[in-house]
């Protein structure tokens, strides 16, 4: 029974793609024959993850029309972070609303896809696909926006793109497995994932471990993670004298193996054990406004310590003038200084065999922390702030839809 019910399911999805397509290539073709926009519209999606909330916000500084579109939001953040959900798109066309419930998620994907083609020019996505990556249309998407003389530009998040086969770091192998031990299951599709996309993209840009898994890209920078420097900014001024309290050390780990957790509570037990008056605050599953608050009231910020790089929240607490402790794996640090910006990167580089020394020494000197918290701040204004990231994608834009365009 069961077995049956997955075939009509099956059945249904081919049917309903075969009903969308002509519909599709319609659309695509009238694009075609339009007359270009002097300045690009821009469309982020549809992973909602809180990076292409501030990507958009980045590029309206420079001028552009965009927005971002999900198809679901995440408990951390909010429906306020996004601009769209499908599932709004559907419901201001009174065609879609009129139509049964199952046959309108049915054609949702495909529905979103022609909003989205009439009105957007460079689209972004991840290397899980775009809005049809959930249907058997989802290889044909780029060649479609092709089709429209629209742009495409591909960026990783992890997931996406990482390959066990080719993990560089047996304890980064161990902790994903630990963690997602259905993840090496999914590497075929995976490959494939990364083949096409590779092949069709107009621009790919590459960071972080990413590029251990990336077959080309056109950019490669540290990470392309930005923030807000303004929302996450410290409004209070930093104690700098441990008299009378203990040293917070805040760490929120989606994933416990991965960021490296037991090791990080291993090393500030011990720290406690031996008289050292510091606090692990560990926190999993919070809203991003109350990430803000707690990282206000912490003195250090443990970041991850077994993928070998950076991520959002080791910018958070730099933006908040927080020293920071990540493991940077050294070929990608010889890798992004000689090639990128990692050169002035205050991070304490921190293996996980190192966190009890590095925490040590970071309780140990205040203003070492008010130093490092400092060159943080002024780290992330210089390359992940909206600013930075705002002018490296216009950059890219003009590159793509032609610097002529914009006269």
């Amino acid at each position: 029974m069961k077995c049956c019910r997955q075939f009509v399911r099956i059945l249904a999805k081919v049917a309903s793609s075969i009903l969308a397509f002509l519909p599709i290539c319609s659309v695509t073709l009238v694009e075609r024959l339009k007359s270009r926009r002097t300045r690009p519209a821009i469309f982020w999606g549809i992973t909602p993850l809180i990076n292409i909330k501030y990507h958009s916000e980045a590029i309206k500084r420079r001028g552009y029309q965009s927005a971002t579109v999900v198809n679901d939001v995440y408990s951390i953040n909010s429906r306020s972070d996004f601009d769209y959900l499908t599932l709004d798109i559907i419901e201001r066309s009174a065609i879609m609303k009129a139509l049964p419930k199952r046959l309108k998620m049915l054609l949702s994907d495909y529905w979103t896809f022609g909003w989205a083609v009439r009105r957007f020019d460079i689209f972004n996505f991840y290397f899980v696909g775009g809005i049809l990556c959930n249907t058997p249309l989802k290889y044909m998407e780029l060649p479609l926006l092709k089709l429209a003389r629209k742009k495409t530009v591909f960026t990783a998040y992890g997931a996406d793109v990482q390959v066990m086969s080719r993990f560089r770091g047996l304890l980064f192998k161990h902790a994903q497995n630990m963690d997602y031990p259905a993840f090496p299951r999914q590497e075929k599709q995976t490959l494939r994932d990364l083949r096409h996309f590779s092949k069709y993209a107009d621009y790919i840009i590459a960071g972080a471990d990413w590029v251990d898994y990336m077959p080309r890209w056109d950019k490669l920078i540290a990470g392309h993670f930005a923030i807000d420097t303004e929302e996450w900014k410290p409004q209070k001024r930093q104690m700098t004298s441990t008299e009378g309290r203990e040293i917070v050390v805040l760490h929120a780990p989606n994933h416990r193996e991965i960021k490296g957790t037991r090791f990080l509570i291993k090393a500030c037990e011990e720290l406690k054990s031996e008289g050292l008056p510091i606090q692990l605050r560990i926190v999993e599953k919070v809203p991003n406004a109350r990430i803000r608050e707690l990282m206000e009231e912490c003195d250090i910020v443990a970041d991850q310590f077994v993928v070998g790089w950076y991520a959002l929240f080791a910018l958070e607490g730099m933006s908040m003038k927080k020293p920071v402790m990540a493991y940077l794996r050294s070929d990608l640090l010889e890798l992004y200084i000689l090639y990128s910006y990692a050169g002035e990167c205050p991070i304490v580089n921190t293996h996980p065999t190192r966190i009890k020394e590095v925490l040590r020494e970071l309780v140990e000197n205040p203003e070492m922390r008010i130093d490092l918290g400092k060159r943080g701040r002024a780290y992330v204004m210089n390359y992940h702030s909206l600013e930075s990231v705002g002018k490296m994608f216009d950059e890219i834009y003009r590159r793509l839809w032609g610097e002529g365009a914009y006269s």
